[in-house]
C-alpha cells in the first residue's frame, strides 16, 4: 500500500503482513525484478498469539510516475505468500454529459420556472458549474446536489445545479447558460423561452369601436388589440404616428392572447386617421397591424322626407319616411326633426364598404306631442363624424279637417250625384240624411306632396228623392286629432236662391191692329219646379192660360186675350213662386209710351258714290218712337232739299230710317258743311251733326307690300280726297293695277287703294314705278314713285345658318345645312367648308318675302370631319355678308358614368328599370345606350345639351326586356359624346337572381316580446310570415338596394314570449313574383337552441353538516350548470317517487365564463334521509326528450379525512414576508366538510384563508380538498397554526398542527460533534438555521480537500436542521501526530473541530471498531432510515439485474 501522500521527490510504499507466527519474518523489495536495499522493516507487533509486521521503502517519484513495477516478497518459516506488486494507478477521466431543462412545479406558464442543469457520468469528481444570463455573469446562488455511483466496480459522479430565474427576465426571452468546467474542459448548454415555443410572428387583430359606439359615447371609447402569442410581448400603440400617454394604454393576457387596450376620448377618436398596434419580443420578429380610421370621401346624398301613404293605409297615420339615395359607402345614422328639434333616436345604418352608391329608407312615427298644425318636419343624414345632409322641410300636415260638397251634373233620368272632398291630417268621410248614415257609392284617398291627405266620396240619390229638397250631410272627421267638420247640401242650396229671371213676350203693334186674339208668353229661367201665374193690371188673369211646360233651363207659360182687351191694358205681369226662392215676377207696360228724342246722323253715301253719284248725302235716324215725321237737308244751316215725309206705324219700341239727297254743284265748295233735320209730330225737330269739308284736293302714299318669294312683288298705292282715282306708270307707260279698293271716312272724304303686282325678276332690276292720284270732279292730281333699292335698307343682311342635329348626323348617311339670309334683295348665296367653296351638292336658292334659303348636302362621314362651315351673301345693294358656324365638337371632359338599378321605380312596381347617371358633362351633344353583356339592348337616347358654361348632369332610364332576365347577364350603359368619344359605365352585378332568405333571432329590447328578423335578397323579393299555415302581419319592414342592384328586404315579427316559449314554428317566405320563385325558412325555440345548450351538468349536494342533527327536515341542493338554463325544468324524486312540494328553484345566474347556473333546493324529511333513500334531481330542456339526472343518498360508507399541513420549503420561507400555509385534506367520503384554521388555539376569520372545492381523482372513490392560509413573517412570533376539519364520519374534529413556521429561516447557531470509526470520521452538525451550510475537511491545515461526502440538511421538528459529513480514511495519509480538521461555515459563524492520531504507529493508523459502534448509536435515526432505504433499493436493483441476466442467457 502507498503510505505517503506522494508529495516531494519520493514516494513511500508499505508492505503489511498480519496473522503470522513465529515473529521471524523477512521482507524483500524489487523494481522490475532488480533488488532494492533501502527498505525499512519494523519489529513485529504481537496481538494475542499472532504477529503483525510492516516494511516501508521510499522510491523515486519519477519512477513511480513512470509506472515502474515494485514488488514486496515475504519469507516466513510457515510458508511464503505470493509477492505483492505496486504500480501507480492510471488516472481515469470521463467527460460529463450535460443537459439543461426548464421545470415548472405548477401550471405551465403561470408558476415560476426552475432551470435544472444535469451533469452525469463524469470522473474524476472535481467539477465546477457557473451560470450566465445573456452571456453575463449571473449572481444567483444555485442549488447543487452531487451524486456518486459505483458502476462495474468503478466510481462515476453526477451533479445537478438548479436556479430559479427572475420570471420577468425569463418571459422577456433572456438566454440562460449553464457552464461546467471539468478536467480543464468547458461544457455549456443554453436555454431560453424562445427555444420552448415556436417563434413565428404572432397574428394581430384590432377591434375598434363601432361608429354607433363612438357617436353615443359620453366620454371615452376603447380599441382592443389581440395578439395571439405565448410570449409576454410588449404591445405598443401609435395614433397617427404618435405614442399615446401611458395612462391611456393597458395590457393583460389570458391563456392564448395578449390583450392591449387603448382608451381615448370620443372627441379625439373622431380626429384620428390611422391607428397601429405593434407587438415586440426578442423571440419574435416585429409584427404590427394598422387600421385606417379616416372616413372615405362621400358624395352628397339625395335626402327627401315625406309622409308615408302605405303606413297611413295600414292605420299608422303619423309615419314619416326619409328616402336617401346616392349614398356612398360610409357609416351613418338618420334622425328626424320637428322644427329643427330631434324627435327620434339615432337610426344607425352600417353600409357595406363596396363600390357604388346605395339607397335606404327609414321610417319614424311622430310622437303625439308634436301633432300641432304649425310644425314642419325634416330628416338629417349624419354621415361619418362631421358631415350631415338635411332634407327639404315638409309642410304642416297636422291641420284640422276641411270639407267641400259639390253637386255633380247628372242625367235628368238618372240619379243625382253628390261629391264630397275632405282634406286634412287623416280625414274620414261619412254621409247622413235626416240623422241616418248613408253608404257611399265610391271613395278614393290620396296624399299631396306636403303630406296632407285628400279623400273623396260619391253619393248617388234618386231624382225623386232629390227633388223633395231633402238635406244631405257630408261629415269629414279626424279621429287622430279628434276634430270633425260638416257640410250639407239640398236642391235648394245647390241651386241659386236668387229669384229666377223672367222674360215676357207680347204681340207686335201690327198683330194687335190686325188680329182679334193675341197671345203673351212668359219664360221663367229656373231649375226649380216653380208655379207660374199671370196678372193683368194687378189682377189674376181670368183668361185662358196654357199648362206650363219646361226644359232643363226654363218653364214656359202662355196667356191669350182679345185685341180689344189688349188695347185697354196698361200692364201685364208673369209671376213665379217656389219654396226655394222668394217670389219673382216681371211686368210689361202695354200702353204706348211718350216719344223720346231720336238719334240723327248725316254722312256722305258710299253706295251712291260707287254708282257714280259722287255728291249724295244720307240722313240716318234711329231711336225713333212711334210717331209721324219728315226729314230735310241744309248747307251751312240753309235748307237745300224738299221735305221727305215718313209715316211710322204706332208700335212699341224705337225705329230707324234713312233718307238720301244729291248736293247741287252750286254747293261744291271747300268751306261748305251739311246737316239734316228730323221734324217729329207737329212741333218737335232734331238736327244732325255737321259733315266735314268733303270737297278737298287729292293726296297720295306709295308702299311696298311684303310678298312671297316665289310670287310677285306687290306695290300698294293709297289716295285720299273728294273723288280720287289711281293710275300706275312705269317708264312713261301706264300699267294696269292688280286690284283696287274704295272706302269713305266718317267725315265724307274718300280713300282709294290700288295694288300693282310686278314679277320679281322685273322688280329686282331696280325699275322705278309711279302711282298717280287724280280728281276729275275737282280737276286735281298728285304723284309718287318707288324701286327695290329705295324700298329696302342697304345694311348687310342678317344670316342664320342651321346645321343638322347630332341625332341626324349619327342616324343618316346624308345631312343638309340651311342658310337663311334676311334680305329683300336677290342676293347670291355661296357655301364655304373649312374656308373653301363647297364642292358638295348645293340646292338652288329659294326665297320668300323676307328671306333667301340655301341648302347644302354632304355625307355624314364628311360632315364629321368638318371644322366650320360658312354661308356668304352678295348683292349690289349692300356690302358682302357671311356667317360661319363651328362644326367640330368642343373638347369634352370625361364624364362620370354610373349605372344602377332604380329603387324609386321598383317602389312604383317597375322592377327591371335601370338608371344611367351621367355627371360632369360638358356642353356637347350625346346619346346614351344600354348594354347586356356588352351588347346594345336599347335604342339610342339622344340628349341635346344647351351650350352653356359649366357641367351638366342627366339621368336616363331603361326597362330591361324580359328576354334579358337571365342570371348570367350584366348590364352597362355607354355615353357616346360627340362623333367619336364614348364612356362606359361600371357593370352591374347579376341582378336577376333567385330569392334567398335568412331568418335570425334578434335580442329583444322590449320585455315580453321575442323579435324575429327575416332578410331576403334577390331581384324583387317580398316577405310573408306564417305560423301554423296562418299568415302573420309583420311588425316592421324595410327595403333597400345594394350597389349591384340586388334588393334586400327585411321584416321583423314580434311575438309574445309566452307564445314563443310554446315552441311554435314561424315561417318566413321570400317570394319573387317577377321570377316566379320562392324560398322559405322556419324557426322556433327548439331550432335555435343548439344541442349543446340542451345538455346540462347536474350536481346534487347533500345536507350541510350542521343540519344532520335535525329531526325535522334537511336540505338537498341541486345545481344545474350549462350555457343557457332559461328553458330547463327541474324534477325531484325521493326514493324513486316524484316529489313536487317543498322545493324552491331560483332564477338562472350568469357567470363571467359564459355559463349559467340554476340552483334548486328540496326540503327532505330527516327520516327519509337517514333511511338512506335516494334523492334524485333531473334537469330537462323543453326541446329535448332526454333528461340529465344527478342523485345522492346518505352514505353507508364513511371515510374520515387525513389532514396534513404541508411544510414550506426554505426558498418559500425566505422569498417573501408573506407565506401561504397549505392544508391538504384527503381520503374522505362523502364530500361535505367544514375546514377552518386556528392560531394559538383561537379560530381565525374566514377572510384569512381560502378553501378549495372538494375534488375526486380519476378512478378514486374519496374526495380531497385544500385550504390556504396567509401568514406574515413580521407578525408571526413563534405561533402555532392548526388546520381543523369537521366531517360526518366523526363527531370529533380532525386536526394538523405546525409550530414555529419561520424557525428554519430564523438564524440559529450550529453545534458540531466529531465521531470516529475504523474507516471513517463523521462530523455531526445540528441545531442550526437557515439550512445553507458548508463543511470542509482539512489535513494539517493543508489547502487540499479530502475525499468526503456531506448529506443534505435535514429539518427537525422544531424547524432546526442537522447534517452529516463523512470522511473516508481509506485514502487519507493520516500519520501519527497529524490533525484532521472538520471546518463548518454557517452564515457568519465558523466552527473547526480537530482530531489527532494518538496511536504509537508513526506512519500508519489502526482503528478500534468499537469507536464506530459508538458513532452509530449517536447518529440521527432518520439518517439511518434513509441509508437503509437506499440499501434496500440497491439490493432490489441488484436482484432484478441478476434475474434479468439469467432470463436473457436462457
Amino acid at each position: 500500500m502507498q503510505c505517503g501522500s506522494g508529495t516531494g521527490n519520493t514516494v513511500t510504499l508499505g508492505c503489511f503482513a498480519t496473522g503470522f507466527t513465529p515473529s521471524s519474518l523477512t521482507y524483500a523489495w524489487t523494481k522490475n525484478g532488480a533488488a532494492l536495499t533501502n527498505s525499512i522493516q519494523y519489529p513485529p507487533v504481537q496481538k494475542g498469539n499472532l504477529y503483525t509486521g510492516i516494511s516501508q521503502i521510499q522510491v523515486p517519484k519519477q519512477d513511480w510516475d513512470q509506472r515502474q513495477t515494485f514488488q514486496c516478497a515475504v519469507t516466513h518459516a510457515a510458508g511464503n505468500p505470493p509477492a505483492v506488486s505496486f504500480q501507480k494507478p492510471v488516472l481515469r477521466v470521463v467527460s460529463p454529459n450535460i443537459t439543461l431543462h426548464p421545470v415548472w412545479y405548477g401550471e405551465l406558464g403561470t408558476s415560476p420556472v426552475r432551470l435544472i442543469c444535469t451533469l452525469s457520468d463524469f470522473f474524476p469528481e472535481t467539477l465546477s458549474v457557473n451560470w450566465q444570463q445573456d452571456n453575463q455573469p449571473f449572481n444567483i446562488q444555485p442549488i447543487q446536489r452531487k451524486l456518486q455511483v459505483l458502476e462495474r466496480q468503478e466510481k462515476i459522479f453526477g451533479l445537478t445545479s438548479e436556479i430559479e430565474p427572475n420570471m420577468t427576465e425569463w418571459e422577456a426571452g433572456s438566454a440562460f447558460i449553464c457552464k461546467a468546467t471539468h478536467n480543464n474542459n468547458d461544457f455549456t448548454k443554453m436555454i431560453s423561452i424562445c427555444q420552448i415555443y415556436t417563434c413565428t410572428p404572432p397574428s394581430i387583430h384590432i377591434e375598434i369601436p363601432s361608429f354607433m359606439t363612438v357617436m353615443m359615447a359620453t366620454s371615452n371609447v376603447m380599441a382592443t388589440c389581440s395578439v395571439h402569442t405565448v410570449f409576454n410581448a410588449k404591445v405598443t400603440w401609435q395614433m397617427d404616428g404618435r405614442l399615446p400617454p401611458s395612462n391611456k394604454v393597458r395590457q393583460i393576457r389570458n391563456e392564448t392572447h395578449l390583450i392591449g387596450t387603448l382608451t381615448v376620448s370620443s372627441r379625439e377618436w373622431k380626429q384620428l386617421r390611422l391607428i397601429k398596434c405593434k407587438a415586440e419580443h426578442r423571440c419574435l420578429s416585429s409584427a404590427e397591424k394598422s387600421i385606417h380610421l379616416s372616413e372615405p370621401a362621400a358624395t352628397a346624398p339625395s335626402v327627401e322626407i315625406r309622409r308615408s301613404l302605405p303606413e297611413l293605409l295600414k292605420g299608422n297615420s303619423a309615419v314619416l319616411e326619409c328616402d336617401v339615395t346616392q349614398l356612398s359607402s360610409s357609416d351613418l345614422y338618420i334622425t328626424f326633426q320637428a322644427d329643427s328639434d330631434n324627435i327620434s333616436k339615432e337610426l344607425y345604418v352600417d353600409l357595406p364598404e363596396t363600390p357604388g352608391l346605395h339607397s335606404i329608407t327609414r321610417r319614424v312615427t311622430i310622437p303625439s306631442n308634436y301633432w300641432t298644425n304649425d310644425t314642419s318636419f325634416t330628416c338629417t343624414v349624419n354621415q361619418g363624424f362631421t358631415r350631415k345632409f338635411t332634407s327639404n322641410s315638409t309642410g304642416s300636415f297636422f291641420v284640422d279637417p276641411s270639407v267641400e260638397l259639390l253637386l255633380v251634373p247628372s242625367d235628368v233620368s238618372g240619379p243625382q250625384r253628390l261629391l264630397c272632398s275632405g282634406w286634412g291630417f287623416n280625414p274620414q268621410i261619412k254621409w247622413f240624411s235626416e240623422s241616418t248614415q248613408r253608404p257611399s257609392s265610391s271613395s278614393d284617398i290620396s296624399m299631396d306632396a306636403d303630406g296632407r291627405v285628400a279623400v273623396t266620396s260619391e253619393l248617388k240619390i234618386p231624382q225623386k228623392e232629390w227633388k223633395t229638397g231633402k238635406v244631405f250631410i257630408c261629415e269629414v272627421s279626424d279621429k287622430s286629432l279628434n276634430k270633425q267638420v260638416r257640410q250639407n247640401i239640398s236642391l235648394c242650396s245647390a241651386c241659386s236662391s236668387i229669384p229666377p229671371s223672367i222674360t215676357v213676350e207680347i204681340p207686335s203693334f201690327k198683330t194687335v191692329m190686325s188680329t182679334s186674339q193675341v197671345q203673351a208668353t212668359c219664360l221663367v229661367r229656373t231649375a226649380f219646379d216653380a208655379k207660374v201665374t199671370w196678372l193683368m193690371d194687378g189682377r189674376v188673369s181670368p183668361s185662358k192660360t196654357d199648362r206650363p211646360d219646361s226644359n232643363t233651363t226654363h218653364i214656359f207659360s202662355n196667356v191669350s186675350v182679345s185685341s180689344s182687351q189688349w188695347k185697354q191694358l196698361k200692364h201685364i205681369t208673369c209671376r213665379a213662386e217656389h219654396a226655394c226662392f222668394s217670389l219673382a215676377e216681371k211686368t210689361i207696360s202695354v200702353a204706348e209710351p211718350a216719344a223720346t228724342a231720336p238719334s240723327v246722323e248725316i254722312r256722305r253715301s258710299l253706295p251712291e258714290l260707287l254708282k257714280g253719284n259722287s255728291a249724295v248725302l244720307e240722313c240716318d235716324v234711329t231711336q225713333l218712337s212711334s210717331s209721324d215725321l219728315y226729314v230735310t237737308f241744309q248747307a251751312n244751316s240753309v235748307d237745300i232739299s224738299e221735305k221727305q215725309y215718313v209715316d211710322l206705324h204706332e208700335a212699341s219700341g224705337v225705329h230707324s230710317i234713312t233718307r238720301r239727297f244729291t248736293v247741287p254743284q252750286t254747293h261744291w265748295k271747300k268751306d261748305t258743311r251739311f246737316t239734316c233735320t228730323v221734324n217729329q209730330g207737329f212741333s218737335t225737330n232734331f238736327v244732325s251733326n255737321s259733315t266735314g269739308n268733303i270737297f278737298v284736293d287729292p293726296s297720295v302714299e306709295l308702299l311696298l307690300v311684303p310678298s312671297d318669294v316665289s310670287g310677285l312683288q306687290r306695290l300698294l298705292c293709297s289716295g285720299w280726297g273728294f273723288n280720287p282715282q289711281i293710275k300706275w306708270f312705269s317708264e312713261s307707260t301706264q300699267r294696269p293695277s292688280s286690284s283696287s279698293d274704295i272706302s269713305m271716312d266718317a267725315d265724307g272724304r274718300v280713300a282709294v287703294t290700288s295694288e300693282l303686282k310686278i314679277p320679281q325678276k322685273e322688280w329686282k332690276t331696280g325699275k322705278v314705278f309711279i302711282c298717280e292720284v287724280s280728281d276729275k270732279s275737282l280737276n286735281k292730281q298728285v304723284r309718287q314713285n318707288i324701286s327695290v333699292c329705295s324700298a329696302c335698307s342697304s345694311i348687310p343682311p342678317s344670316i342664320t345658318v342651321e346645321i343638322p342635329s347630332f341625332k341626324t348626323v349619327m342616324s343618316t348617311s346624308q345631312v343638309q345645312a340651311t342658310c337663311l339670309v334676311l334680305t329683300a334683295f336677290d342676293a347670291k348665296v355661296t357655301w364655304l367648308m373649312d374656308g373653301r367653296v363647297s364642292p358638295s351638292k348645293t340646292d338652288r336658292p329659294d326665297s320668300n318675302t323676307t328671306h333667301i334659303f340655301s341648302n347644302v348636302s354632304v355625307s355624314s362621314s364628311q360632315w364629321k370631319q368638318l371644322k366650320h362651315i360658312t354661308c356668304r351673301a352678295e348683292h349690289a345693294c349692300f356690302s358682302l355678308a357671311e356667317k360661319t358656324i363651328s362644326v367640330a365638337e368642343p373638347a369634352a371632359t370625361a364624364p362620370s358614368v354610373e349605372i344602377r338599378r332604380s329603387l324609386p321605380e321598383l317602389l312604383k312596381g317597375n322592377s327591371a328599370v335601370l338608371e344611367c347617371d351621367v355627371t360632369q358633362l360638358s356642353s356637347s351633344d350625346l346619346y346614351v345606350t344600354f348594354q347586356a353583356n356588352s351588347v346594345d339592348i336599347s335604342e339610342k337616347q339622344y340628349v341635346d345639351l344647351h351650350e352653356a358654361s359649366g357641367v351638366h348632369s342627366i339621368t336616363k332610364r331603361f326597362t330591361v326586356p324580359q328576354t334579358h332576365w337571365k342570371k348570367d347577364t350584366r348590364f352597362t350603359c355607354t355615353v357616346n359624346q360627340g362623333f367619336s368619344t364614348n364612356f362606359v359605365s361600371n357593370s352591374t352585378g347579376n341582378i336577376f337572381v333567385d330569392p334567398s332568405v335568412e331568418l335570425l333571432l334578434v335580442p329583444s329590447d322590449v320585455p315580453g316580446l321575442q323579435r324575429l328578423l327575416c332578410s331576403g335578397w334577390g331581384f324583387n323579393p317580398q316577405i310573408k310570415w306564417f305560423s301554423e299555415s296562418t299568415q302573420r302581419p309583420s311588425s316592421s319592414s324595410d327595403i333597400s338596394m345594394d350597389a349591384d342592384g340586388r334588393v334586400a328586404v327585411t321584416s321583423e315579427l314580434k311575438i309574445p314570449q309566452k307564445e314563443w316559449k310554446t315552441g311554435k314554428v314561424f315561417i318566413c317566405e321570400v317570394s319573387d313574383k317577377s321570377l316566379n320563385k320562392q324560398v322559405r325558412q322556419n324557426i322556433s325555440l327548439c331550432s335555435v337552441t343548439p344541442a349543446s345548450s340542451q345538455i346540462v351538468s347536474v350536481y346534487v349536494e347533500g345536507p350541510p353538516l350542521h343540519q344532520l342533527q335535525n329531526e325535522g327536515q334537511v336540505t338537498v341542493t341541486c345545481l344545474l350548470v350549462g350555457p343557457s338554463l332559461n328553458d330547463f325544468s327541474i324534477t325531484w324524486k325521493v326514493g324513486g317517487k316524484e316529489y313536487s312540494p317543498g322545493f324552491h328553484t331560483g332564477p338562472p345566474v350568469s357567470h363571467s365564463n359564459g355559463t349559467e347556473t340554476l340552483r334548486s333546493s328540496l326540503n327532505v324529511s330527516a327520516e327519509d334521509w337517514h333511511a338512506y333513500k335516494q334523492v334524485s334531481c333531473e334537469g330537462k330542456h323543453q326541446c329535448s326528450s332526454q333528461g340529465f339526472e344527478g342523485h345522492i343518498s346518505k352514505s353507508r360508507d364513511l371515510y374520515p379525512p387525513t389532514v396534513k399541513i404541508m411544510q414550506p420549503t426554505a426558498s418559500e420561507l425566505s422569498a417573501s414576508d408573506v407565506l401561504t400555509l397549505t392544508c391538504l385534506v384527503s381520503g374522505f367520503f362523502p364530500s361535505n366538510v367544514i375546514v377552518y384554521w386556528e392560531e394559538n388555539g383561537q379560530t381565525l376569520p374566514s377572510t384569512h384563508y381560502t378553501n378549495s372545492p372538494a375534488w375526486k381523482y380519476t378512478g378514486g372513490s374519496t374526495y380531497s380538498m385544500s385550504s390556504r392560509l396567509n401568514t406574515s413573517k413580521s407578525e408571526d412570533t413563534e405561533s402555532t397554526y392548526t388546520c381543523v376539519v369537521k366531517h360526518e364520519s366523526s363527531p370529533t374534529p380532525f386536526e394538523s398542527t405546525i409550530e414555529d413556521v419561520f424557525a428554519e429561516v430564523t438564524y440559529s447557531k450550529p453545534s458540531a460533534t466529531l465521531l470516529q470509526g475504523s474507516r471513517e470520521i463523521v462530523c455531526l452538525v445540528s441545531g442550526f438555521s437557515p439550512a445553507r451550510i458548508n463543511i470542509t475537511w482539512l489535513l494539517d491545515d493543508s489547502q487540499d480537500q479530502l475525499d468526503y461526502n456531506t448529506s443534505e440538511p435535514h429539518r427537525g421538528p422544531k424547524g432546526k436542521f442537522s447534517v452529516q459529513s463523512h470522511l473516508s480514511l481509506t485514502g487519507v495519509n493520516w500519520l501519527p501526530g497529524s490533525v484532521l480538521i472538520c471546518r463548518v461555515t454557517h452564515a457568519n459563524t465558523t466552527l473547526s473541530l480537530n482530531i489527532t492520531k494518538t496511536d504509537n504507529l508513526e506512519h500508519c493508523d489502526f482503528f478500534d471498531d468499537n469507536t464506530e459502534a459508538v458513532v452509530n448509536q449517536d447518529m440521527d435515526v432518520e439518517s439511518w432510515y434513509m441509508a437503509f432505504t437506499f440499501l434496500l433499493f440497491f439490493l432490489i436493483a441488484t436482484i432484478y439485474g441478476v434475474i434479468a441476466t439469467i432470463i436473457k442467457t436462457k
